[in-house]
């Protein structure tokens, strides 16, 4: 595909490929409330929220409008709450394959998964910081 200097490419306006700028842009990130420890990805780029209290823990991933390839990127929804994302020794459908459970709280935290056409593999992980902290990533190529 060719996009000439000047114009985008989006799909289903969700991406955005400005080719004269250089860079990507994602939606507005949509925001997805756990629900008996799973997520429902809208688009690539979402907010997780508790289902109740401070802390909630995701298991699993689902959804029908994701394929192979598909780029998540989460982040709090409140900076102040606390979702841990659980690694799973043995990838089956819409499990998480982690560089080790991952608590995902703060400002600036975040966390990117590529689905493979059954699990969900960690690209990247942001923890949350403070002012002067140093910001740590893992990335995991398989």
């Amino acid at each position: 595909m060719t996009i000439q200097s000047g114009l985008s490419a989006t799909a289903a306006d969700q991406l955005q490929i400005h080719n004269a700028s250089g860079y990507l842009r994602l939606a507005t990130a949509a925001t997805l409330t756990l629900a008996s420890d799973i997520i429902v990805p809208t688009q690539n780029y979402n907010k997780v929220a508790v289902q109740s209290s401070t802390t909630d823990t995701c298991l699993s991933i689902t959804g029908t409008n994701v394929t192979d390839g598909f780029v998540l990127i989460l982040v709090p929804n409140n900076t102040a709450h606390t979702i841990t994302f659980t690694d799973t020794a043995t990838p089956a459908a819409g499990t998480l394959s982690l560089a080790g459970d991952f608590s995902m709280t703060g400002v600036g935290a975040t966390l990117t998964l590529i689905y493979t056409g059954t699990d969900w593999v960690e690209l990247a992980r942001t923890p949350g910081m403070t002012v002067g902290k140093v910001i740590a990533l893992s990335m995991i190529f398989s």
